[in-house]
C-alpha cells in the first residue's frame, strides 16, 4: 500500500474548471496502480477507503480535460543505494522538499507558496517497498477535493 501525504492547504475561492488543454495524452479511464502513475496524467481514487470498488493504491486515469481529483506534476525516485524504507519523518522531509520546490513551479508555473492547490504525495508503503516500488510521486488537488477539468500545467493558480 502506498502512503499519500498532504502538505499543504491553501483556501480555493471556488472549483473553477481550468479550461487548460490536456496536458495527458495517455489518459485512458482505465485502472492503474498508483505506483504506476507518470507525471501529466490525471486521475480519480477508486479504492475501497474513498469509497470504490478496488484495491488501496488503485486509481483511474482519466484525460485531463475530463473530471478529475488529482494531477501528477512531478515525480522522483530513491537511489539504488536507499536499501530500507525510510521512517516515516524522512519521508515527509523528502516529499515536502521535493514537491513544494522547483518542479511545481516547472509544472504550475507559480511558486508552490503561492498555490490555490493543495500539494499531497504518495510515497512506497512496506508492501511495495518490497516489490521494488522506490518512487515518490507528487500531485495537486483543489483543497475540498471537489473535480476540475483542464490541467494544472502552466495555470499558475
Amino acid at each position: 500500500m502506498r502512503t499519500r501525504t498532504t502538505l499543504l492547504t491553501l483556501p480555493v475561492a471556488a472549483a473553477v474548471a481550468l479550461g487548460l488543454s490536456s496536458c495527458s495524452l495517455f489518459s485512458s479511464g482505465t485502472t492503474t496502480a498508483t505506483k504506476d502513475l507518470e507525471v501529466g496524467q490525471c486521475y480519480n481514487t477508486v479504492s475501497k477507503d474513498s469509497g470504490g470498488e478496488n484495491a488501496i493504491g488503485e486509481v483511474t486515469v482519466v484525460d485531463c480535460s475530463k473530471a478529475h481529483t488529482y494531477e501528477v506534476i512531478a515525480q522522483t525516485t530513491f537511489g539504488d543505494d536507499i536499501k530500507k524504507l525510510p521512517e516515516e519523518g524522512a519521508l515527509a522531509s523528502l516529499g515536502q522538499g521535493f514537491c513544494l520546490g522547483e518542479d511545481f513551479t516547472k509544472y504550475v508555473g507559480i511558486e508552490s507558496g503561492k498555490t490555490s492547490y493543495q500539494v499531497e504525495y504518495l510515497t512506497p508503503g512496506e508492501g511495495t517497498w518490497a516489490q521494488g516500488d522506490r518512487k515518490i510521486t507528487c500531485v495537486v488537488t483543489q483543497g475540498d477535493k471537489s473535480q476540475v477539468k483542464g490541467s494544472a500545467k502552466n495555470s499558475k493558480k
